[in-house]
């Protein structure tokens, strides 16, 4: 971890994503210096267009999460780990095995190179999974096990590491389209939400948790990035993040 005179180095797997690109946003007006990976290594469309000042403080940088630049791990203060995929069904063993592989072995790979270089901490953004959908058949819900006893693993392997995992529900803001138009997700997801947080709990039981906004997860996320020193393992619920 950086000193206190010097900037946090965030490494972001995943950076030019829906939650990756706030987390950015975030981190960079907080100060941190930050590298987003991902396959392309481009910036998303709308920054292209928008151009905040923020952007100074971010790289874009083509890389693979499961074949992570050992140099480029080895020069960060914190990994992010924010790649995933949608919960979808699947209905092959190759579907199966590209969730497994999206939401577990990709975001496992770097995990496992953040603890090879010696980096003492690493944030993953993982997922609130209702109790119906907790099954071995499940590619999304394997990949997202797999990928938090990563994290576990790398907690336990030194003192020194400490790893936050976050656990939301659907999470609703503003996407965009690759050519940069932006999709208001919060318009039908918002109201929603407020309701299911109304709902009685023998009805709420049996329902997936409420949708949080993409503000407080991404929030989440960077407090962590950039809190104190801490050790061990953290988690952040769904409900911790819907009473922030």
């Amino acid at each position: 971890m950086a000193d206190s005179n010097t900037p946090t180095r965030l490494l972001v797997y995943g950076g030019n994503g829906f939650v990756g690109c706030k987390v950015l946003e975030l981190a960079a007006i907080r100060g941190a210096i930050c590298t987003s990976v991902s396959r392309s290594g481009k910036m998303p469309a709308q920054l292209e267009q928008l151009r905040p000042l923020w952007l100074n403080q971010v790289t874009w940088v083509v890389g693979d999460a499961l074949h992570p630049d050992p140099l480029l791990v080895a020069s960060a203060d914190v990994i992010v780990c924010l790649v995933g995929s949608p919960p979808l069904p699947t209905f092959n063993q190759r579907a199966f095995e590209q969730q497994v592989m999206t939401n577990g072995s990709a975001n496992s790979a770097v995990i496992a190179e953040a603890q090879r270089q010696g980096v003492k901490r690493l944030v993953l953004l993982s997922a609130h999974i209702p109790a119906l959908m907790r099954s071995s058949r499940f590619g999304y819900y394997v990949g997202k096990q797999q990928a938090s006893k990563a994290a576990a693993d790398y907690t336990s392997a030194s003192a020194d590491n400490a790893a936050t995992v976050i656990y939301p529900s659907a999470i609703y803001g503003t996407r965009y389209t690759g050519g940069g138009t932006a999709i208001p997700l919060g318009l039908l997801m918002s109201p929603v939400a407020w309701l299911m947080r109304r709902l009685p709990v023998v009805v709420s039981r049996f329902l997936p948790e409420s949708p949080v906004p993409l503000q407080q997860v991404a929030s989440s996320v960077v407090d962590a990035a950039m809190a104190a020193d801490s050790r061990g393992l953290s988690v952040v619920e769904n409900q911790d993040l819907l009473a922030v």
